[in-house]
């Protein structure tokens, strides 16, 4: 059998990710030409953090009161699924069905069984300094974990960070590193889907920011690939084919960036006003609407980005 070196391979993977991403933008499904926002959920003392497991379950953050976080099963059914003991905000779902937590209130990442919901400590702190207040998370398809702190920050106080943590393979935390600092509100986060970039929604500053992830995890050359005129910006994420959809808050739409050019493609209407976050099933935009208590449902006829880890403590 013919050996070749690792080096080969990793050539032989990148140019094969190269065609498919070449790809993926040629048959990109077109975008609507305008959405309907339909509600599907109610009563959330202050929608944020939207996102769905693989079996179909919603999750969502404050139902009813402030601390909780919610669930709406596929038939529909709305409770409260758990109280979390500080106030979450932005959520992810990793393959094991864990859900990870931005804990605003509580000052720490959780992460929470799908079945037990036991609820594990991941971290409050880095290197003995306590996190001012976690907003969002993502992670990236090895299973490490970003999120942003930027509670008490802003244009003229820019001390937000961004951290990454470390998993091993059996889910341990290995290290948290501060990977961003001296930021203006961070806020929602994602990693590219060919998982060579880094994007931060900068709250105070209405702009999308950009680093490179460097092999060991680090973030360089940061970038602004668009600066919008009203404010201002909220959760992130990618489409299947590359774009970047925003909740834009206070500017009550949904928008839709190509972040290869820095350019404004769509702007739809989210239902209402404080648009927080957003997430896919199917080829349907799930949006939390804070000023209207909701979650609308955007039928986009587009899908997302897959997001859920491979390899590591996040993996399968």
């Amino acid at each position: 059998m013919l050996t070749l070196p690792l080096a080969t391979h990793a050539l032989a993977f990148a140019l094969l990710l190269g065609a498919a991403c070449a790809l993926a933008a040629a048959d990109a499904p077109p975008l609507p030409d305008r959405v309907e926002p339909q509600p599907v959920v109610a009563d959330i003392a202050f929608a944020e953090g939207p996102i769905f497991d693989q079996a179909g379950n919603l999750y969502f953050v404050n139902y009813h009161a402030l601390g909780t976080i919610g669930r709406r099963t596929p038939d529909g059914t709305v409770s409260i699924w758990v109280h979390t003991g500080g106030q979450a905000n932005g959520l992810k779902v990793d393959a094991r069905g864990r859900l990870i937590v931005a804990d605003y209130g509580g000052r720490r990442i959780l992460r929470i069984h799908p079945v037990t919901r036991a609820i594990e400590v991941l971290t409050d702190n880095c290197e003995g300094q306590p996190y001012r207040g976690p907003n969002d998370v993502c992670h990236d398809r090895d299973g490490n974990i970003y999120f942003s702190d930027p509670t008490g920050s802003g244009r003229e106080n820019p001390i937000g960070a961004v951290y990454r943590i470390d998993l091993s393979d059996d889910g341990a935390v290995e290290k948290v590193t501060r990977v961003a600092d001296g930021l203006a509100f961070p806020n929602g986060l994602a990693v590219s889907p060919d998982q060579k970039r880094f994007y931060l929604a900068e709250s105070d500053t209405n702009r999308l920011l950009c680093w490179d992830i460097e092999a060991d995890g680090s973030l360089a050359n940061k970038r602004t690939i668009i600066e919008f005129p009203t404010p201002t910006l909220d959760g992130i994420m990618f489409d299947e084919a590359g774009r970047l959809w925003i909740a834009r808050w206070t500017n009550k739409t949904v928008d839709v960036v190509d972040v290869e050019q820095g350019r404004l493609l769509k702007s739809y209407p989210a239902g209402g006003d404080q648009v927080t976050n957003l997430c896919w099933w199917g080829t349907d935009l799930y949006v939390t609407v804070a000023g209207q208590r909701s979650i609308h449902r955007l039928e986009v006829g587009v899908r997302g980005a897959d997001i859920v880890p491979r390899g590591r403590g996040g993996g399968r």
